[in-house]
């Protein structure tokens, strides 16, 4: 005789992902507006700046990450080239996070979408958050070299 058990997740929402944030500390600041986070950090001069956004779809089961970084390509010469050749490197090198140009602007932001069609647990998503700033952080002196 077969037994067979359903397991089921919970589908991912703006309120899950609020639950969660709420649990991993009470020194992490964000703003939240439905299903888009923004993640601050707090300046020495007690300003606040951004430094992570959240976009939840629960429609598509996914969630996007999308954390700032110091890099700003050059908008041309040597120094374009150079930094367009460290990003491509960079996205080489990273099976996960991958960087991306805003052509507007020129600043580097590090991106990572994942499905969520199974469900979010607590300790993934902070497995995703880690992922990512920690990713941010040990390219950080390369990104800020542009």
């Amino acid at each position: 005789m077969a037994v067979l058990t359903a397991v089921s997740f919970a589908d991912i929402s703006g309120d899950i992902v609020a639950g969660y944030l709420d649990q991993m500390g009470e020194d992490l600041l964000y703003e939240r507006i439905e299903n888009e986070f923004i993640l601050m950090a707090e300046t020495e001069d007690g300003g606040q700046i951004p430094y992570l956004y959240i976009l939840v779809d629960p429609q598509m089961n996914g969630c996007l990450l999308v954390a700032l970084t110091p890099g700003i390509v050059p908008e041309s010469g040597a120094g374009r080239t150079a930094a367009l050749e460290t990003i491509a490197e960079l996205n080489w090198n990273n099976t996960w996070i991958k960087f991306t140009i805003d052509p507007e602007t020129g600043e580097v932001s590090a991106i990572y979408t994942f499905s969520t069609e199974d469900g979010l647990g607590y300790e993934s998503f902070g497995i995703m958050i880690n992922l990512i700033l920690g990713t941010v952080d040990e390219n950080w002196e390369r990104l800020l070299a542009f």
